[in-house]
C-alpha cells in the first residue's frame, strides 16, 4: 500500500522524461486503493505493488493476468511486481 498508516490518502505527480511524461496518481478509497499512470510511447515501466494479490487487482475492470500490456513478473518480497508497456491504466487494489 502507498502509506500503510493510511494517513496520506491520495498523492499525485509527473515526471517529463526525454521520452514524454510519466504521471502517477493514487488514492485511499473505501473498498482499497485506486491507481493511476501513464507511461509515454516507446517505453515500459515496472510497478511494484506492496501487500497485494492478484486475485485482489483489477486494470480498468479487467482482472489482471488479462489485461492487456501488462507481463506478471515473478513476485519478491510479498510484492506484486508487473511490467507495463506505454499506455495509461487504472488500478484497483481490494484489501
Amino acid at each position: 500500500t502507498p502509506d500503510p498508516t493510511k494517513q496520506m490518502t491520495w498523492a499525485k505527480g509527473f515526471y517529463d522524461s526525454m521520452y514524454g511524461r510519466i504521471e502517477s496518481e493514487w488514492r485511499l478509497e473505501k473498498e482499497g486503493w485506486v491507481y493511476k499512470t501513464s507511461i509515454p510511447p516507446n517505453t515500459s515501466a515496472t510497478l511494484y505493488l506492496d501487500k497485494a494479490t492478484l486475485n485482489g487487482i483489477t486494470e480498468s475492470g479487467t482482472k489482471i493476468k488479462k489485461a492487456k500490456g501488462i507481463r506478471v513478473q515473478p513476485s519478491t518480497d510479498g510484492q506484486v511486481v508487473l511490467e507495463l508497456a506505454s499506455g495509461s491504466y487504472l488500478f484497483k487494489i481490494i484489501n
